[in-house]
């Protein structure tokens, strides 16, 4: 996120060629919607990985050539496969388009907009090299000691995510002392939101699947407890009842669906409930038709405890994105705030990344590197 261009020297791209015409082509590969998913995401099942010939001369004038250099997974994605268009990020378009991902670049033939050399981020998609117009895409300023990677985790949408569910969704943020939830903690968002409510002074809990994740939630993070979701010998309702004897006071919620309900029944009065995202419905194709989404059963809590739920989606509060990386910057460089990410290399790891996402095989912000 920023206003100001950076520019990269070139270097001989291994990927162009120069037709008997003297035209410049580029051998391009990317990942395309196959057919729209039903149930969890399949990779060799539900998408297709392609080559492609890009044709340089034959790109409009108005238009920029960008060499992605890496891409942000993001559970998003996955309501934007299924043939119902999703509320809040739209449709792909259908089968055979490329799979979207938000992801930062190197622009190779520019525009009046961006000269070449300019790194630029934006909806760039799971490909080695994307045709885009101007709008959508911003110029990145590297911030001197941060990993280009920030852009898409600590320093971009993870978080001002987290920024934004954490003090300026809720009707109060975290308090000292406070007990918080933190669904989906070990992921992206998650692991910023449990940092944030540590900064606040607050007794944090995050919930997460499998001992990797609890020793990383644990080691790493530093949290009070960890709620073990794929844990057979207690249920989340008895590891909540464990954990927070005192009730509950905050709940940063990416999840949804039982969980949720889980929560009401133990929140305290005037508990703040803040709702990120529901990933529990996402893989499943469900969070596309409302009809087959679960509701809370237990949201008379709300009323009983004087207590409020809020939802809300970043893109709507661009008014606080400087302020939530001021903030992010001062933490991170005094150590306050740590990014963690997991990074697969090469475009082809893309379609295993996605499915890796909701089967829960990583820690931080999840990143494929297409830098060779």
């Amino acid at each position: 996120m920023a206003d100001h261009t950076e520019s990269s020297a070139q270097v001989p791209n291994k990927d162009m060629k120069i037709a008997t015409n003297g035209e410049e082509t580029l051998q391009n590969q990317k990942w395309i919607l196959k057919q729209h998913p039903q149930g969890n995401f399949d990779a060799s099942r539900d998408a297709d990985f392609v080559d492609e010939t890009i044709n340089l001369s034959t790109v409009p004038d108005d238009k920029v050539v960008i060499e992605v250099e890496a891409l942000s997974v993001d559970a998003f994605i996955r309501t934007m496969l299924d043939k119902v268009e999703n509320d809040a990020h739209g449709s792909l378009g259908g089968v055979g388009k490329t799979i979207p991902a938000l992801g930062y670049g190197k622009i190779i033939k520019g525009n009046n907009s961006f000269q070449e050399g300019t790194i630029v981020m934006g909806l760039l998609g799971a490909t080695k090299y994307t045709i885009s117009e101007s709008d959508g895409l911003t110029a990145v300023k590297r911030i001197p000691r941060t990993k280009p990677t920030e852009t898409l985790g600590l320093l971009g949408i993870s978080g001002i995510t987290a920024y934004i569910g954490m003090f300026v969704s809720p009707s109060k943020c975290p308090q000292k002392g406070e007990t918080v939830i933190v669904s989906a903690a070990a992921g992206g968002v998650g692991s910023i939101a449990v940092q944030m409510a540590k900064l606040c002074g607050a007794r944090v809990i995050g919930v997460a699947g499998g001992p990797k994740k609890k020793e990383f939630l644990m080691d790493k993070l530093n949290c009070d407890g960890v709620v073990d979701y794929k844990c057979s010998e207690k249920s989340i309702g008895e590891q909540l009842d464990e954990l927070c004897p005192d009730g509950i006071d905050f709940f940063f919620d990416n999840v949804g669906g039982d969980l949720l309900d889980e929560v009401l029944q133990r929140i305290n009065l005037y508990s703040r409930i803040v709702i990120c995202g529901a990933i529990s419905h996402y893989d499943s194709g469900n969070i596309n038709d409302k009809s087959l989404i679960k509701g809370p059963s237990h949201y008379i809590k709300l009323a009983e405890k004087s207590s409020s739920m809020s939802g809300f989606n970043m893109m709507h509060y661009p008014k606080y994105f400087m302020s939530a990386i001021r903030y992010l910057i001062w933490n991170y460089f005094r150590g306050h705030i740590v990014s963690h990410e997991h990074i697969e290399k090469k475009i082809d790891s893309f379609g295993k990344c996605l499915e890796m996402l909701f089967a829960g095989g990583h820690c931080g912000r999840l990143i494929v590197d297409l830098k060779e």
